[in-house]
């Protein structure tokens, strides 16, 4: 597990300086917009690295590469995969956005920039403005960290 728990943080650590610096830069959107895209790879490599902590932790020994993965081939569902879970069932959860958002980020045309299209955006509608990729690192950083430290409570 040490290993995926030090790839973990050094994806988010990773994504938090792209993200910053996403934020930073005024001069060039589309420099802006690469480096927010490109933290919310990391942001996703994170998360799937975080499962593979989990799956460590419920005695599963290969890899996975998505939620439903690790649901699926894991002899044992934590405390961490419900909470993790309900998080990315609930469509206005800062997850559900944020593993939607990753989601259409890498797809060419409409569906890749839905605000172009003229889709509805029901994150948009539904949440204020503040939930962006910063907000979202932040959340999984502190899901993250909480669920570790539960652990070490344990």
């Amino acid at each position: 597990m040490s290993q995926w728990l030090s790839f973990t943080n050094q994806k988010l650590y990773q994504a938090r300086l792209l993200l910053e610096q996403s934020r930073r830069e005024t001069g060039n959107p589309a420099l802006a917009e690469g480096l927010e895209t490109s933290g919310l790879y990391l942001m996703q490599d994170a998360f799937i690295s975080y499962l593979n902590e989990l799956a460590t932790l419920a005695t599963y020994r290969g890899e996975v590469s998505s939620f439903s993965d690790l649901l699926n081939k894991t002899p044992l569902v934590t405390g961490e995969m419900t909470e993790i879970r309900i998080l990315a069932e609930d469509p206005y959860s800062w997850l559900s956005a944020f593993l939607r958002e990753a989601e259409t980020r890498w797809r060419p045309g409409p569906a890749g920039n839905p605000q172009a299209a003229g889709a509805v955006n029901v994150i948009a509608v539904a949440q204020s403005d503040d939930i962006q990729p910063q907000s979202w690192w932040q959340h999984l950083s502190d899901l993250i960290d909480s669920q570790r430290e539960n652990r070490q409570e344990s």
